[in-house]
């Protein structure tokens, strides 16, 4: 669109300003191509007024709005040859613009990747051939003999390698295991499987993942503590969740007879109790020494969070009565 102010008009300087400040944004706040300037001099305020013309990406309003009259001046060029110009214009930037954003998705990445892939290779083949050096004839004839991982060399009774990987959250190297046909409800001396370890940790990841991959989530140590049970002691919430949408059963007891509901008033922690709650646990369940969970909510003395955990308790106990 091509907007020019004629030199033919005669304004007031409240006309003046008036068309000055509309003109201003269609004009000045679009993007302009072959683009001429025009500046007036107000005869009265002597404040100059520049107008710049030219076609634009973003279709200014409507010059029916602006008072007085606007026309281009007669400079004997054609209007319409310089519109086609500017779409020729446009339509060549648009073309290259294209081409650009396609190159910067494609092919640049493609060439990236490649680049990076071998570096790779070659910084691992330079390794090997270092590390082959360094190494002496007997450690050499340990490499070439343990293509696969040796489990026999590099397990104890206490340390497993897939419970290891599940503490530390290395998934990666505990599929690779897996695959290889590690068992993955293997224990280690004091009954733990990896999934006990990692609900011990709050690998909440590797929680998930061995559970999509089978482990049982009910599975118990030689204590007969369960995933939940460690879970309500160490404070994960959201691994109690997690093993709640499993279907665990919530009111399971370990050798002593006490139930993660009993481990949570241990803790003290109230909102691991009312997620308990809420998916079933029994209150009036008693461990081998005849305690209740709220007897041992209880036995902490008269401080806020007993009274707290005790009113709860009594309310679930009322509730469910009816």
């Amino acid at each position: 669109m091509i907007v020019s102010l004629s030199n033919t008009i005669l304004l007031c300087p409240q006309q003046q300003w008036g068309v000055a400040a509309r003109a201003a944004w269609p004009v000045f706040g679009c993007r302009l191509k072959n683009r001429r300037v025009i500046t007036c001099l107000n005869r009265w305020s002597r404040l100059p007024v520049r107008f710049s013309v030219g076609c634009s990406r973003r279709r200014a309003s409507s010059v029916a709005n602006y008072e007085g009259t606007w026309e281009d001046p007669d400079d004997g060029s054609d209007d319409s040859e310089d519109e086609d110009d500017c779409e020729e214009e446009e339509e060549e930037e648009n073309d290259l613009d294209y081409e650009s954003d396609w190159e910067a998705n494609g092919n640049d990445k493609v060439v990236v990747s490649n680049a990076d892939a071998l570096s790779t290779r070659k910084y691992e083949e330079e390794l090997v051939k270092e590390v082959e050096q360094m190494l002496g004839p007997e450690e050499r004839a340990i490499l070439e003999q343990n293509e696969a991982p040796n489990l026999d060399i590099l397990s104890t009774e206490k340390w497993k390698p897939l419970h290891t990987f599940a503490l530390a959250g290395q998934i990666k190297f505990m599929d690779g295991l897996l695959e290889k046909g590690y068992n993955i409800e293997h224990v280690d001396k004091d009954g733990l499987t990896p999934l006990h370890l990692a609900v011990i940790g709050k690998r909440e990841a590797v929680i998930s993942h061995l559970l999509r991959k089978g482990a049982n989530p009910e599975a118990r140590d030689q204590d007969g503590a369960t995933p939940l049970h460690y879970a309500v002691q160490v404070g994960a919430v959201q691994t109690v969740k997690l093993l709640m949408k499993s279907k665990v059963d919530v009111n399971v007891a370990d050798n002593e007879g006490w139930t993660p509901l009993h481990v949570a008033m241990q803790t003290r922690n109230r909102y691991i109790a009312k997620i308990l709650l809420v998916n079933g646990a029994d209150i009036n369940r008693k461990n081998k020494d005849g305690n209740t969970a709220l007897d041992l909510s209880l036995c902490y003395g008269k401080d806020f969070k007993s009274y707290d955990l005790a009113k709860m308790l009594k309310q679930v106990a009322a509730s469910r009565s009816f």
